[in-house]
Formats: C-alpha cells, sequence, structure tokens
C-alpha cells in the first residue's frame, strides 16, 4: 500500500483542504506522489497543533501534476470511508480549536484492524479482540472486558504469514475511548523491540 505525506502548514490549511476537495469524507493533499483513481493509499497527515502525525487508510479519487505556468502545485483528492471518518472528524476538531492536545506522541499510529486475543499477565483467561491504531510505542485495543489503568496485559499476536502467535507486554495507559483502552507495549530488550518492529512491519503491509 503507498503511503503519502499530506503536511499543511497550519490548522486553517488543513481546514482549506477538507473544503476543497468537494466530497463528503475527502481531503484535498499536495503530493508529487502519483496515485490512481481508487488506490488504496496510506495517507501522513500532520499539521500544527497536533501531537504527532496521524495515518489515515484512504482511497484516491484524482491525482494531477504541477502545473508552474498557473501555479497549481502537484496533488489531488482522497476520500476516507468507514472508521476513517471518526478520525477525520476528529481531525476537523482539532483544527477548529475544540479538542487540545497538549502532549506529542513520539510513534506515529498506524490504522489497523487486527484481531488478537489478551490476557492479563498472570492470568490463564484469554479475550477476544482487536487492534487498532497501532504503532512501536503502543495500540487501541479494542475490547469490552473491564480494564483500569496500569493493569499489565500480554498481547498474542498472529503477524501474516505465520502460524504461531507473538506475545506482546502491554500497560494499560488510559481507559477514556469508548470502544477500548489505551496500550503502551513493553520491550524489555533490543530483541523484543526488533520483533515488534517486525509485527508492524508485517501487519501494516498486508
Amino acid at each position: 500500500m503507498q503511503r503519502i505525506r499530506c503536511h499543511y502548514p497550519d490548522a486553517d490549511a488543513f481546514l482549506s483542504a477538507l473544503s476543497n476537495a468537494g466530497v463528503e469524507g475527502g481531503l484535498e493533499v499536495f503530493t508529487t506522489t502519483a496515485f490512481e483513481p481508487g488506490e488504496e493509499l496510506l495517507a501522513e497527515v500532520y499539521f500544527g497543533g497536533l501531537p504527532g502525525k496521524i495515518v489515515l487508510r484512504a482511497v484516491g479519487r484524482a491525482w494531477h501534476p504541477a502545473r508552474p505556468r498557473l501555479r497549481v502545485r502537484a496533488g489531488g483528492v482522497i476520500r476516507c470511508a468507514g472508521s476513517e471518518l471518526r478520525k477525520l472528524a476528529f481531525l476537523r476538531e482539532v483544527a477548529e480549536g475544540r479538542i487540545e492536545l497538549p502532549s506529542r506522541r513520539r510513534h506515529v499510529r498506524l490504522p489497523v484492524m487486527v484481531q488478537v486475543r489478551w490476557r492479563r499477565l498472570g492470568d490463564h483467561v484469554h479475550h477476544m479482540a482487536a487492534l487498532s491504531e497501532l504503532s512501536e510505542g503502543g495500540a487501541l485495543l479494542l475490547t469490552e472486558a473491564p480494564l483500569d489503568v496500569r493493569d499489565d496485559v500480554v498481547v498474542e499476536v498472529l503477524p501474516p504469514g505465520s502460524e504461531v502467535p507473538l506475545e506482546i507486554a502491554a500497560v494499560v495507559r488510559n481507559v477514556d475511548h469508548p470502544e477500548g483502552v489505551g496500550l503502551a507495549f513493553v520491550a524489555r530488550d533490543a530483541g523484543g523491540v526488533h520483533r515488534l518492529r517486525e509485527i508492524i512491519r508485517r501487519i501494516t503491509e498486508e
């Protein structure tokens, strides 16, 4: 899946890009990376006021090269659908100043939806769930089972192409999300970091 960089100088420029797209769930992007109509894309979005880059899963609608004589930059329009519309609405609220985000994330969150099992550390009872918004630092665990901040959990992930699930240690950092809890991954050694990066690469490139 192709990745495009969609950075805007400020929040007003991002709001203009939403408006100029001319379609629900659309976003005007400026990129020299060509894409085809209907092509699935990962759009790395950033503007002042965000805690870090946020990646949207989108579909290309149209792209055009630069037209220097007309002062037209290379770019086009992409469109989000499904759960990604919620992310786009979140970005709009941040740009409009309705949500304040004081902290910055160290890692880019990638939009995924992968089925997992998890258990509390030291417990043998497993719960079915899903991971979304995945990064090297953590993820959103979509689960109905109750968890508290600072709970230690183990998440079992089956990467594409693997037959044996891999375990990732994590700690619950927040429980404010209506559909689950925020996890911070705990990699206790360099080998754990390498395995985590490989899991993320295989999931996002599936």
